[in-house]
């Protein structure tokens, strides 16, 4: 028997002007304080998303590694600056979304994450809008699996981010049937 698809829980809405926006709203079972130290922490962040220097000031540097490769060893990246900070409760990223596969531009993209508190847990909403067409579903779906890593790590538990294809077919084949398959490269 086939395992159910996760719920495609992010939304994703295209603009005329051809920008892509991603959206999530997720209740995470810890205080603000602890899904804070969860985004802001390198080491943290390591575990659910990627390599990452950082400056925790506005103004400051953001550069993040993924931790996954593609078949020629290259790795997607995000190379930018902190452009809003309010602890714990606002992050704006404004970077180059690329790789370093050589000759591949980067997508300017930009990443909100606010927390509101919900008692002792935390309402997630994270918007990252890209202001070139994108592979919505891949996006979308990478985004989830970041999230629900994000989930994991606050909850005691480990992913293996560097080889998260068996958790990302799922979730990309659940986006694809939600707002169609994404286009061939070329």
């Amino acid at each position: 028997m086939t395992e159910p698809l996760p719920t495609a829980d992010g939304i994703v809405e295209r603009a005329p002007d051809g920008s892509t926006t991603v959206r999530f709203d997720r209740r995470l079972r810890h205080p603000v304080e602890r899904v804070w130290e969860a985004l802001t922490d390198p080491d943290e962040l390591r575990s659910w998303w990627g390599d990452t220097k950082l400056e925790l000031v506005e103004g400051g540097l953001f550069q993040l590694r993924w931790r996954n490769t593609d078949e020629n060893g290259h790795v997607a990246t995000l190379d930018g600056t902190i452009t809003t900070i309010d602890p714990p409760r606002l992050l704006e990223i404004s970077a180059d979304w690329g790789s370093t596969a050589p000759g591949q531009p980067g997508t300017r993209t930009h990443l909100t994450w606010e927390l509101e508190p919900d008692g002792d847990h935390t309402l997630l909403h994270f918007t990252n809008k890209l202001d070139a067409p994108t592979q919505d579903v891949r996006t979308a779906a990478g985004w989830h699996l970041h999230l629900d890593a994000l989930a994991t790590v606050l909850a005691g538990g480990e992913v293996d981010i560097a080889h998260p294809d068996d958790l990302f077919a799922p979730l990309q084949q659940a986006y694809s049937e939600k707002y169609g398959a994404p286009p061939e490269p070329g």
